[in-house]
């Protein structure tokens, strides 16, 4: 029995470091703006980045890794395209949902309604928000929860098939607010 009781507090005390402390329920970690610029999947070098990990919170390469939320393209007409992993055969939790509001109006994440295997077209100043793929390695044990983002398109550069975005990532386990700060939510 000592031992369970030691491998039990191991596993809180892992949750409580990962995530604040995973009974009191409140946001440890501040929300804050940044942008990122990811290249489109076809006619660019494959040494760019055409995806975004949204719990790693990094731009990321598709031929060295499958585990990202989302991957940009920029089709023969010029159009935007993000397309959710699903919608590239990868896991099917992450989904994409456009806004209808401007960035700073985009305040928390909604619960469903999200794109998970279809692409959706975005434009300048579009806003999107993205719900993460599971994971339990930063939040509370015996839970799976996603993170949740907010990203506005501010230039498609079609010279270089570039999308320069936005973003916003909540990285509090379980949290939806998408504004700088502490989330209350």
């Amino acid at each position: 029995m000592p031992r369970f009781s030691l491998f039990l507090l191991a596993l809180v005390s892992s949750a409580a470091l990962a995530c604040g402390d995973p009974f009191a329920g409140s946001a440890t970690q501040e929300n804050f703006v940044d942008t990122v610029t990811l290249y489109a999947l076809r006619n660019t070098s494959i040494r760019l980045p055409s995806a975004f990990s949204l719990l790693d919170l990094l731009p990321v390469r598709t031929d060295t890794t499958s585990e990202f939320d989302f991957a940009v393209d920029i089709d023969d007409t010029g159009s935007a395209l993000i397309y959710p992993a699903g919608k590239l055969g990868l896991s099917p939790e992450p989904g994409v949902q456009i806004m209808d509001r401007a960035f700073d109006d985009v305040k928390s994440a909604p619960l469903d309604g999200y794109v998970t295997e279809d692409s959706i077209t975005v434009q300048e100043d579009q806003v999107f928000v993205v719900r993460s793929r599971a994971t339990v390695r930063f939040c509370v044990f015996f839970a799976s929860l996603p993170r949740y983002g907010k990203f506005r398109v501010l230039e498609i550069n079609e010279t270089d098939r570039s999308i320069v975005l936005e973003s916003l990532v909540d990285l509090n386990c379980g949290f939806r607010g998408l504004e700088p700060g502490i989330p209350s939510s």
